[in-house]
């Protein structure tokens, strides 16, 4: 369900979605339209990185969500050792 586009994305909720892997995905939604733009955040990014004025202008005009990624602001969960990026790559 999408908030309406009235709704600031400061004055936004956190809502919260549980996956089959355990984790606790929290995100933004707000707008309307039947496909979201979802926007993805750098990687140690959070919700509350994102410029509230970008927000509220694209979803003046469509549906957007945003996201924590796991390990990441109010997401559960745990980032993988980025630091043996070899080893990441091999185990994907």
């Amino acid at each position: 369900m999408s908030a309406t586009a009235t709704v600031s994305y400061t004055g936004a909720s956190t809502q919260r979605v549980a996956a089959g892997n355990g984790i606790e995905y929290a995100y933004r939604d707000l707008g309307a339209g039947d496909v979201p733009l979802v926007l993805l955040q750098h990687f140690r990014g959070n919700l509350d990185n994102w410029d509230p004025a970008l927000i509220d202008a694209l979803a003046a005009e469509r549906r957007v969500v945003t996201f924590d990624n796991v390990g990441v602001g109010a997401t559960t969960g745990r980032t993988d050792d980025w630091r043996d990026l070899p080893r990441l790559a091999r185990s994907k």
